[in-house]
Formats: structure tokens, sequence, C-alpha cells
């Protein structure tokens, strides 16, 4: 067993390198499944936002139903189709007509959905849907309307791959009304496309200190500290949106992440679960599979480490780690042999 051991010590120290960056901040030139979304903001014909609790389905261009979804506070909420596709973006509430919006995502990692509600025509002006404006939060009205259409223009030309009109637009509304944890998160994953790990830092540091529930922004940041191998830091902020949020729509990257700072501080039992996680709720993310494969070379499982990576083969043969998972399976399968000798 002590030779076995030392022969996966050595496989791993080859297979580190495998380890893939992160998702997220790879989105930008290279989209993943995982990485597709829309984001959604709900208005009355006033322009103010919708109240939370409005009901938002995703479907197919065929009306097949995707995902379902409700507002926050602010009227908005993200949704993370399975794929590459056209996709259709409906609000209901009662009183109101449904308001849709037609997203193609075919070619695009990423779309925005600006939905108006509209009361039903011949019909008494319906009372406001319950958790309306009352439950909009303070800081939420007191973003004034310049400022808000600066943060509009900046979400519309990044879904347009514009980062560097995107970020201007974001820096503008910032400049409007400091107290926008909103535009500080964008901001904060418009720096992380770019690849500015330090100004992403800063961004989202802000964010999470105007609204410590801001459940995204601390994901984000969890990505940007992985980035500069600040993992203790990276850790925190992402155990922190988990608490918030365990459920988020993004909460698979974000155990994704939380595995990847884990084992960059060498605790591969706290990183195993959260590897696993990921694993279990979005199985078709091929570099996840390189993770959990590297973890389980570091706990000594030959066979799971060798699973990981044919699933990783099999969910991506043309990608850019299959060169080197190819040239690695051979090596753990040798190794085993040798243990059994």
């Amino acid at each position: 067993m002590a030779r076995f051991s030392i022969w996966l010590l050595r496989i791993v120290a080859l297979a580190l390198f495998l380890l893939p960056a992160s998702v997220a901040a790879q989105h930008s030139s290279s989209p993943k499944p995982a990485t597709k979304r829309i984001q959604v903001q709900v208005r009355f014909p006033d322009g103010s936002p919708a109240p939370s609790g409005v009901f938002i389905e995703l479907e197919y261009q065929n009306t097949q139903m995707v995902a379902q979804d409700q507002t926050d506070s602010s009227g908005r909420c993200t949704l993370i189709p399975p794929g590459s596709a056209i996709y259709i973006v409906r609000a209901k509430q009662p009183g109101y007509l449904d308001a849709t919006q037609t997203i193609d995502l075919q070619n695009s990692p990423s779309g925005l959905a600006n939905l108006t509600l509209h009361p039903i025509p011949g019909q008494a002006p319906p009372s406001p849907p319950s958790g309306s404006r009352d439950t909009v939060s303070a800081a939420d009205l007191s973003i004034p309307e310049p400022a808000r259409k600066e943060f509009d223009a900046g979400q519309h030309a990044l879904e347009n791959h514009d980062v560097d009109g995107g970020i201007g637009h974001l820096k503008k509304a910032i400049e409007l009304h400091d107290q926008y944890p909103q535009a500080y998160t964008l901001l904060g994953m418009a720096y992380n496309d770019q690849k500015k790990w330090k100004d992403a830092q800063g961004a989202l540091e802000k964010a999470v200190q105007q609204d410590p529930k801001a459940v995204e922004a601390y994901f984000e940041l969890g990505v940007t500290l992985n980035q500069q191998k600040e993992f203790a830091g990276a850790t925190k902020a992402l155990n922190q949106g988990l608490q918030l949020n365990p459920d988020a729509p993004n909460a698979a990257g974000a155990h994704y992440e939380l595995a990847r700072a884990y084992m960059g501080l060498g605790q591969v039992q706290d990183a195993n679960p959260h590897a696993a996680k990921a694993v279990a709720m979005q199985p078709d993310v091929a570099q996840w599979h390189i993770l959990m494969g590297n973890i389980n070379l570091k706990k000594g499982d030959g066979q799971g480490a060798i699973t990981e990576f044919q699933t990783y083969l099999k969910l991506e043969p043309n990608g850019s780690a299959a060169p080197s998972v190819k040239d690695l399976i051979p090596k753990i399968q040798a190794a085993m042999a040798k243990n059994k000798s």
C-alpha cells in the first residue's frame, strides 16, 4: 500500500496542472454550460421596479417549461438555462398581461430580459401586487434614474460582449450614486472577465460591504480571490454566499470554487464534498470532473480518479485538457497494477 501511495503522489504532481481555471472567469472566451445565464429585470410602465414575488418562467420556443423563479425586491432574478438554445422568458402577475421576451443563447453565454408589466386593458387598475413597492428596499428606491439608466446600459453592453463599454457605464452609475451594490457587483464580474483580479476584488468587496446579503457578489469575490491564490479569503466569501442562499442559481459553481479553494489550502477532505456537490448538481460540466478526479487521486482512490477523467473525456473529447487526461489514465492504471503485484 505504501508503494501504491508513493506512485499516486507522483501522479498527483503530474495531475495538479489539470485543475481547471474558474469557469466563471473563463466564460467570456470559452462558454461552458454552467455559465449560461439570463438576467431578468421586471418593471412597471412608470419605470419603477416590480416587486418581489413576480412569477418568472423560462421556456423553450415550443413553450416547454425549462425553469421557474421569482423576482427579488428589486424586480430582478437570474435564470440558469441548461444549454445553447432560443428561450422565452415570461413574467406573470395577477391583474397584468404576461410580459415575454425571446432570448437567443445559441452563440452567447448570457442574455438580458427587460420586461414591463402592463395592466389588463378594460379592467380597473389592479391593486399593487403582493409584496409590491412597499417591499422594495429603501436603497433601491434611492437610486436616481440617471444612475439606473447607466446601470441598465452597462448591463446591456456586457450582455453584448462590450466589456469596456459596460465598465464605463457602470463606473458612471457609481459616480452618480455611490451606494449601488448591484453596480459594484456587475463591475466586479466585468473585471473578472478581463482577468483584472485586483480591480474585481475592490469592486466586489465594496458590494458586500454595502449589501451583506449580496449572494452573487460573495460568489464572484470567491472567484477572484481563488485566481489570486488567496484561498483562505475565497473559502470565507464562498461559504458566506452559500450560507445566505444554498439554492442560489450559481450555487453549483460556488461549490466548485469552494472545492478549488480548499484544495489550494491542502484541505482535501473539505474539498471533496463541495466538488461532489457541484458534479451532482451539474454533471455535464466537463471541467468539474477533472477537479473531482484530482481529489480522488489525493485520496488514493485511483479507480475513482479514472472514472472522473473518463467522464471528462466523454463530455469534452476535444477539450484543451483531453491530451493530458488521456496520457494520465494509463499512468494511474500502471500504478494500480504495480500495487497488485
